[in-house]
């Protein structure tokens, strides 16, 4: 299955992951819509991407926002969505709030994407969410992240079944060097994991064009749906 001149959205796609599978998704001659809640961010991610490509400020975890994202669009052929929040934190006297933000934004941009995008796909059209293998082996503190990245692949499975043949599918990386490591904790992947790069059997931390090149298998092949893919460098191994 080719991408050119499918409709793609990518919400969360200013940066790290998301900014990587738009790349990668324009090069196949997709057609790329890309979100995300800073209008700054998206800027830069439109300069980079090059103008063919429309941005839209939105918060994933909003409902009316999301609603208005897919309402503008005529069709889409594919979605995926890369929101979230990392909260590490210990859990048990973290403040609520906080660790709710963990929820909102993966778990609720992921219904809230399907809910919408889905009524406008074909019967050939994917959606493809972004979890972690957080939801299968936990760091400390983050208890929140690992419940949400669970909660999206079972949310997963279940629109699987809903929505055929609509395909729906998750992708679950490893530690990714990505900007978000930066934001949240003052950084990068490599700087504060340094010990499980060198222990990986891939011996190196992943790279968002690693993970974008799983999506975009995903969106092109027909024949699978209902699965979590898992692109970790062997992180669950070790």
């Amino acid at each position: 299955m080719t991408l050119a001149g499918k409709t793609i959205v990518v919400i969360g796609g200013s940066s790290g992951i998301g900014l990587a599978t738009a790349k990668a998704a324009l090069l196949e001659g997709a057609n790329v819509v890309i979100t995300g809640r800073s209008p700054e961010r998206l800027s830069a991610a439109r300069k980079e991407l090059g103008s063919t490509v429309r941005t839209v400020a939105a918060d994933a975890s909003d409902e009316t926002a999301m609603r208005a994202v897919f309402s503008e669009l005529p069709k889409v052929d594919h979605a995926f969505v890369t929101a979230a929040e990392l909260v590490y934190s210990p859990t048990i006297t973290a403040d609520t709030a906080t660790l709710r933000a963990a929820i909102d934004a993966r778990f609720w941009g992921a219904f809230f994407t399907a809910k919408y995008a889905a009524p406008k796909m074909p019967p050939e059209g994917s959606i493809t969410f972004l979890t972690g293998v957080a939801g299968r082996k936990p760091l400390p503190g983050g208890a929140v992240i690992s419940a949400s990245c669970s909660a999206v692949e079972s949310l997963g499975r279940g629109l699987a079944i809903e929505l055929a043949p609509i395909r729906v599918n998750t992708v679950a990386p490893g530690l990714i060097d990505t900007p978000l490591h930066s934001k949240m904790t003052g950084k990068s992947a490599s700087e504060r994991f340094p010990d499980i790069a060198k222990r990986l059997p891939v011996r190196r931390m992943g790279q968002p064009e690693d993970i974008a090149a799983a999506v975009l298998f995903l969106m092109k092949n027909p024949f699978v749906t209902g699965i979590t893919l898992t692109i970790d460098g062997g992180h669950l191994l070790v």
